[in-house]
């Protein structure tokens, strides 16, 4: 057998635009990128590329919240005041190094409870409820589509 044909009927998600928000949801809640793939076989490290594809192509569509983005900032000083501390190994550098990890721990995400955590069909009943004639199948529902919904609720 050719080996381009091999490689030929391989086939990957490669859009949120065609991604079920279902395997979407467990990609990113149970790390479980097997559902990307349609045909054929993929590595570990071609599917997690494809993952990362994918989620720059959420980030450049939807953005991500302030919260998240106060977050990475405060990780960001966190790791110029690391970096200053090892190049000087100052006092004063070790204090700016503790109150920054302070502030990144303040604004780290937090752990949710079980009990209360959403799941995915709890954020497609808001859908339905505001929303008349959308597709409803966590299966058919597209990641673009779901969080388009999501930002126009």
């Amino acid at each position: 057998m050719n080996i381009l044909k091999i490689f030929s009927r391989r086939k990957i998600y490669k859009s949120i635009k065609q991604l079920p928000i279902s395997i979407w949801w467990e990609m990113n809640h149970e790390g479980k990128f097997e559902r990307l793939v349609l045909n054929g076989s993929f590595s570990e490290n071609e599917l997690y590329n494809c993952y990362l594809n994918l989620l720059q192509e959420y980030y450049d569509e939807f953005g991500v919240s302030e919260e998240y983005e106060r977050f990475m900032k405060a990780k960001l000083n966190y790791a110029k005041k690391l970096a200053d501390f090892v190049i000087k190994q100052e006092g004063s550098s070790m204090m700016f190094l503790e109150m920054a990890k302070i502030d990144m721990n303040d604004l780290a995400p937090k752990k949710i409870d079980e009990k209360t955590k959403r799941k995915l069909y709890d954020y497609i009943a808001d859908i339905e409820k505001v929303f008349t004639g959308c597709e409803k199948d966590e299966e058919k529902l597209t990641t673009h589509k779901f969080y388009t919904y999501q930002k126009n609720l």
